[in-house]
């Protein structure tokens, strides 16, 4: 029987997408966590959320890790990753570094490059070192704008921002085209090698684009001419990676952490394809110990609530299945989002009186990768028999 052309068309499977750093064909799925509602902020009612499929590729030829269908987003205030005090000497305390290794003075210029607030730009400004702060949208072509506006930098921050950029290549090429010849691009991401050892599925959200390791970074400067230097593991956030990057002639010599860097994501197969194997029956494990946890202290007759919003808290939650049933309400701290809910699980948001007059046998500390800091505002609670927890990247008592 022939089958007609336009047939054919209709029946055949969509072309698979293709890497955003290298063009390859995206063969290999590393995680499918499934249609979930986006993580950010809360909601007023109860209505049904548009739900946005959650599935993360690998590109079997660059190793980049990426969000298929990625989704634009507005940022919302999220507690989990404000500022906080030990946040803020940890920023005073790299600006010192970097004025220090760097020679800064008042014929310097620093450039930041962030979606919010300048994080270290104050500290600069302080020492009275020249500082220009860019917010919105960069790429090579503004990057030649601020080139010619207030001349080429000799520190560029870029703190955090990498994973969001529509053109990495772009992205890139503006960084090298604004640094001078012998400045420092100081670039920071969350780190993929934690979240692949400590299996943290919540890191995974849909307004994010790309999961990078220290290899994958260093291919893309490569890409655009500058020589990655350093590199350090930062704790923020779960995990962050820290590079600093010049221009291949520069006077800036490797540092053994890089080296080191580069032999612990070896070891752990970060720079072969099949280095990824498994990961995903290691989420569904730990999603599976989630539930039975939460499941078992249930059975046991107990109350659970949890405490702090979070954009990966609320991941955590959808990406197990965890609703209502289980957890009573959460416990917003400042109770600004006091009688909404979370997104997709539903679960409402009450204000921090909710701890004392309906007291929870347990209470899980959503933004996990602060949970030592908060438990320790939450010691008069525990003190009346409350256990407090927290779900990743193991359930553990805190």
């Amino acid at each position: 029987m022939l089958i007609e052309p336009e047939v054919l068309a209709r029946s055949a499977p969509p072309p698979l997408p293709t890497c955003r750093l290298c063009g390859a064909r995206l063969n290999r799925t590393l995680l499918d966590l499934g249609r979930m509602p986006l993580a950010t902020g809360t909601r007023q009612f109860q209505e049904r959320d548009r739900l946005h499929r959650l599935l993360i590729r690998i590109c079997e030829s660059c190793l980049l890790v990426q969000v298929q269908d990625p989704v634009d987003a507005a940022p919302w205030p999220d507690p989990a990753a404000a500022p906080s005090a030990d946040a803020a000497e940890h920023a005073r305390r790299q600006a010192q570094s970097l004025l220090h290794r760097m020679n800064l003075g008042d014929a310097s210029l620093v450039i930041e490059i962030n979606r919010g607030p300048a994080a270290l730009l104050p500290w600069f400004a302080e020492a009275g070192i020249p500082v220009l702060a860019e917010t919105g949208g960069f790429n090579a072509d503004t990057a030649m704008e601020i080139a010619v506006g207030a001349g080429r930098a000799d520190l560029v921050l870029a703190t955090n921002i990498l994973p969001m950029v529509p053109d990495l290549f772009d992205f890139a090429a503006g960084l090298a085209a604004l640094l001078r010849p012998k400045g420092v691009l100081v670039l920071q991401v969350p780190h993929l090698l934690p979240i692949l050892q400590r299996v943290q599925f919540d890191a995974f959200r849909q307004d994010r684009r790309f999961y990078f390791s220290l290899g994958v970074i260093e291919q893309l400067l490569r890409s655009v001419g500058l020589r990655v230097f350093d590199a350090e593991k930062l704790p923020d956030h779960g995990g962050s990676l820290r590079v600093s990057a010049c221009h291949p002639r520069a006077p800036h010599a490797g540092r053994p952490a890089l080296k080191a860097l580069r032999q612990e994501e070896a070891a752990a197969g970060l720079d072969r394809v099949d280095g990824y194997n498994g990961f995903a029956a290691e989420v569904a494990a730990a999603q599976a110990d989630i539930r039975d946890f939460l499941a078992n202290r249930r059975a046991a007759g107990r109350r659970i609530a949890a405490y702090g919003l979070a954009t990966r808290g609320t991941a955590l939650l959808n990406a197990s299945g965890i609703g209502t049933d289980t957890i009573a309400w959460v416990a917003d701290p400042d109770g600004t989002a006091k009688g909404r809910f979370l997104p997709g699980c539903g679960i409402p948001v009450v204000g921090p009186e909710a701890l004392t007059q309906d007291r929870p046998s347990d209470l899980v500390i959503l933004p996990w990768t602060r949970a030592q800091d908060l438990a320790a505002g939450l010691l008069p609670l525990r003190h009346k028999g409350t256990q407090l927890w927290a779900l990743m990247p193991a359930i553990r008592r805190v």
